[in-house]
């Protein structure tokens, strides 16, 4: 009777040894995405070497956008001359294996022309969801991203008359 508790309790204590490091990875995962969107809040772009592989691959790209992480990073500082106040709130994060969902609200004052656009100093507010996959050495190497710009364009008055 002894023996079988102690079996059961060996067993136990070997999968939670072989758990945690995988739970371990994956809370590694969802913390490490929010530098991704720390770098657009902070107006940081060096916060993406920490997060993104340097042959990140981005779909679909923006606009006039280079290939990678090197292509990516001077976005960051574009964002910022034309939205104030960036705030980026993850509302749902998901992790499935190497891929991480997040659902965001993206809040900002436009400050300066977007997509053709002039600024009329409006606040904006629109969702975006993204699906980040990781490399086998914890940096992203894909994101296919999704943004309510049409929304956002509204918002900022690009369709007044």
């Amino acid at each position: 009777m002894k023996a079988t508790i102690v079996a059961k309790a060996l067993i136990a204590v070997a999968s939670v040894a072989f758990i945690a490091p995988s739970a371990m990875a994956q809370q590694t995962q969802k913390e490490k995405i929010r530098l991704f969107y720390d770098a657009f809040e902070k107006s940081d772009a060096n916060l993406l070497d920490k997060v993104l592989a340097p042959n990140w691959e981005d779909i679909p790209m923006n606009p006039g956008q280079g290939p990678g992480l090197a292509g990516f990073k001077p976005l960051v500082p574009q964002y910022a001359k034309v939205f104030a106040n960036m705030k980026m709130t993850n509302e749902d994060v998901i992790e499935e294996g190497n891929k991480v969902v997040v659902r965001s609200t993206f809040e900002a004052t436009n400050i300066g022309s977007f997509a053709g656009f002039p600024a009329k100093g409006r606040k904006i507010k629109l969702m975006t969801i993204d699906i980040h996959e990781f490399n086998k050495d914890g940096l992203v190497a894909k994101t296919w991203h999704v943004e309510d710009w049409f929304g956002g364009l509204y918002q900022m008055g690009a369709f007044d008359k």
